[in-house]
């Protein structure tokens, strides 16, 4: 009876050592870490018009609003008037808690993208959810 008792405590103990590690892991998803929060300036564009064709700057900035560590997947599209979304640009950057970078894209309007208002957005994401998101107005002539 006692060396069943002992290795049941022997074996609780060895999970325990193995499973504290896993959920105090900062920042990662299921562990103890900071949640996740992040927000996005209204983004720039470096023209208020512009034709296919011709390229566009867009430059935003995004802020770890957390207080730990995190790694969000920023991207930056576009919307024409006839609902085609374009991806621009998508990485995945790391922040320190409350950190705030700037990002910068340039990118070719297509050829064939639609004449009128276009939106262009960044988003951030935190794994599959979407955290934070801002979007902008671009005229296409």
């Amino acid at each position: 009876m006692p060396s069943r008792l002992i290795k049941a405590v022997l074996a609780l103990a060895c999970l325990t050592l193995v499973c504290v590690p896993l959920l105090a892991q900062k920042g990662k998803p299921g562990g103890g870490g900071a949640g996740s929060c992040a927000q996005v300036t209204t983004p720039m564009v470096s023209t208020a018009t512009a034709s296919p064709g011709i390229n566009v700057g867009v430059f935003g900035r995004i802020t770890n609003c957390a207080s730990g560590k995190k790694r969000y997947t920023v991207t930056v599209s576009s919307v024409s008037t006839c609902q085609t979304e374009t991806r621009i640009a998508s990485s995945i950057i790391s922040f320190t808690g409350g950190e705030a970078k700037l990002i910068s894209v340039s990118y070719p309007v297509a050829a064939n993208t639609c004449l009128g208002p276009m939106t262009v957005s960044i988003k951030v994401y935190d794994g599959g959810s979407m955290i934070a998101s801002a979007s902008t107005s671009l005229m296409i002539e």
